[in-house]
């Protein structure tokens, strides 16, 4: 079964069906979070967070082209750190190769998947392969979507959510 919402655009988004979901939150919840963090997020992950909130998809849609999506986090989560969208983002934020971009989930092999925030990449996810990172010191620097460590998966959270497909 799929979650379906009416969005304040009157566009309808299906979202994956889940095993775990985060608690239910508020827009004020959401803009509690994006005056913190000092950007404002994408419509559709704003509709994500509304909707769904995080959590763990179900095996039916779980896996990408570059990997199987373990978690996506939930603002606001009460029983653990490890889940919840604003301890993660704050943890990852100095260690992240731009400010403008947000840590919302992981892969089964402990890659990143990040939201784009702002800039010419905005709206888009990401990939940071951690086991290969790029050293911070190492030269000759180059932009943060150039960098060997960093893959584009979808030019929107609505089109990488769209993109999964079964867990075999």
């Amino acid at each position: 079964m799929m979650l379906v919402r009416e969005d304040l655009h009157d566009a309808v988004i299906s979202w994956p069906p889940m095993q775990r979901r985060g608690p239910q939150v508020t827009e004020s919840e959401i803009a509690e979070f994006e005056k913190r963090y000092g950007h404002q997020l994408p419509d559709d992950y704003r509709r994500f967070l509304l909707d769904v909130n995080g959590g763990r998809l179900d095996k039916s849609r779980r896996e990408f082209d570059a990997g199987v999506v373990n978690r996506l986090f939930s603002l606001n989560d009460p029983e653990d750190d490890s889940r919840d969208l604003t301890t993660r983002a704050e943890r990852a934020r100095r260690d992240l190769p731009s400010p403008d971009l947000l840590f919302v989930g992981h892969d089964d092999g402990g890659a990143r998947i990040l939201i784009a925030l702002s800039g010419e990449h905005q709206g888009e996810v990401w990939m940071q392969i951690t086991t290969d990172a790029r050293p911070p010191d190492a030269n000759p620097r180059v932009d943060w979507d150039s960098r060997r460590d960093m893959r584009k998966l979808a030019d929107s959270f609505e089109a990488f959510m769209g993109s999964l497909r079964p867990l075999i």
